[in-house]
């Protein structure tokens, strides 16, 4: 069974799941999502589950064809669940889709309502900041948090401007923090490869030693010359780019 709350005046929809999901239950679902996704543009949605006794095989086939046709229609989804597994499986999800997911247990219910309420709108947060100067063909190029179809929307155009009026550049590449990229954004990202020709050099800045280790590596298959710094080497960095 799935019980559906929500408000006209707000986008936060609640979902209760108690025993098993049947075709019946998900139809009535997507149907009064679908009406409250026109009203409000995107959702922000709390799912409660209380108890899950599984879900029947059609249910779960238009359950998976609702997710993929909507998936950038939901903005924040908070998963309250009692089973640890559920939780594990909720936080995973964070790092492949669109929306941000946070998991909470049963205690935290209130906690949950309180994100879902004050979280801002994805818009107007930005997993990626772009600096450059006309007198320079050194852009920077900074990661906090994670990185959307909607950052790549915005910077590809400084980038090619940059391009036009420089021929090459050279990139700084500093990863404050990185949360994930959503799916719709790995692929904008993979459609701008053609790019890399007109890259000169790359200097990675992360204290993550995994990403410096990978930066490395591909420098060997990279038609620029790629080096990787600590945050704390930044300057180097900078330097090491506009001597090269």
């Amino acid at each position: 069974m799935i019980e559906y709350r929500n408000n006209p005046t707000s986008n936060v929809v609640e979902l209760i799941v108690e025993g098993q999901i049947t075709e019946a239950d998900l139809d009535q679902t997507i149907s009064r999502m679908k009406l409250d996704i026109s009203r409000h543009g995107k959702l922000k949605v709390l799912e409660e589950i209380r108890r899950f006794e599984g879900i029947d095989p059609i249910a779960l086939w238009k359950d998976a064809q609702f997710g993929l046709s909507h998936v950038d229609d939901f903005s924040h989804v908070a998963v309250v669940a009692e089973e640890a597994w559920v939780r594990t499986i909720s936080t995973a999800a964070d790092n492949i889709l669109s929306a941000q997911v946070k998991a909470f247990e049963p205690s935290q219910m209130e906690a949950a309502r309180t994100w879902l309420l004050t979280a801002p709108d994805p818009s107007q947060v930005s997993g990626m900041k772009y600096r450059s100067s006309s007198e320079s063909n050194v852009v920077e190029i900074i990661i906090e948090g994670k990185i959307t179809a909607a950052d790549f929307d915005r910077i590809v155009p400084q980038v090619k401007a940059d391009l036009a009026k420089h021929g090459k550049v050279k990139v700084l590449e500093e990863i404050r923090s990185f949360e994930g990229m959503d799916p719709m954004a790995l692929w904008k990202d993979l459609q701008q490869a053609y790019m890399v020709k007109d890259i000169t050099h790359v200097a990675l800045v992360a204290d993550a030693q995994w990403m410096r280790t990978i930066a490395e590596a591909v420098s060997a298959v990279f038609p620029a010359e790629i080096k990787a710094f600590e945050r704390s080497q930044i300057d180097t960095a900078r330097t090491w780019l506009a001597t090269a």
